[in-house]
């Protein structure tokens, strides 16, 4: 895929997120999406602790061509704490057959056991890619994990206004299981509260968007490799 149909397919995500995907989440209460400003933020209502959403909300974030898919496909979980949200990432670690796409903001959001889980996965012979634009995090990547495919996201990879949650980590395994978390304010420790989407499924609506929009960036992933580019003989 050359820059200019992948430009045109980063558009057209965009369009959906922004005509189809944003709004169902937001009516679903999910997330806060402000039309007329292109924003996205997390809901204010995060009282619920690892509860499945089902019936009427679920309906609102399914396209209404969509047919044949179980129940449970349709889930999207929320999880609060930050100590679940940790557990269920590194589950997924777990769980990875083929490919654990990663995202992480800060090292503090890094710990030494999902590094162990990486490492595990990585015997098994899963594929791990794991982006950061914080250079903790690169480096400890680079020492621990050598085999993994380290990147770095642009800056405008996802636009998260001020004032508001942002994304702190991403986990994409066998592109049929993600994991959202969004970062807060402080807690009484001095680190951020941590609330996470999660979805499971080919079909599931949230593993859809993350897709979508993460689709042809991870097939671009060996290009943007540091070990990739060392090799190229010229500066891409």
């Amino acid at each position: 895929m050359d820059s200019d149909e992948y430009e045109k397919k980063v558009e057209r995500v965009l369009i959906s997120l922004h005509h189809n995907y944003l709004p169902k989440l937001a009516d679903a209460g999910l997330v806060e999406y402000d039309r007329d400003e292109n924003l996205v933020s997390e809901s204010g209502d995060t009282t619920v602790d690892t509860t499945w959403l089902s019936g009427e909300e679920i309906d609102k974030l399914l396209p209404e061509t969509q047919t044949g898919t179980r129940p449970d496909e349709n889930a999207i979980g929320l999880i609060e704490e930050r100590e679940n949200v940790i557990e269920y990432g590194q589950s997924l670690a777990d769980e990875a057959d083929e490919e654990l796409f990663c995202m992480y903001v800060s090292d503090d959001l890094l710990e030494e056991e999902c590094i162990h889980r990486a490492e595990d996965a990585i015997e098994r012979g899963v594929d791990i890619y794991l982006g950061s634009r914080n250079q903790n995090v690169r480096d400890i990547v680079r020492q621990n994990l050598p085999e993994a495919t380290l990147w770095e996201p642009q800056s405008d990879w996802m636009r998260i206004p001020p004032k508001s949650s942002n994304v702190g980590r991403l986990m994409l395994a066998d592109r049929q299981k993600v994991m959202l978390a969004l970062l807060d304010e402080e807690n009484t420790s001095g680190m951020p509260t941590e609330t996470a989407m999660i979805g499971s499924g080919l079909n599931n609506p949230l593993v859809v968007l993350v897709r979508d929009l993460l689709g042809s960036r991870l097939d671009h992933l060996d290009y943007q490799s540091d070990d990739f580019r060392s090799r190229l003989p010229f500066e891409p």
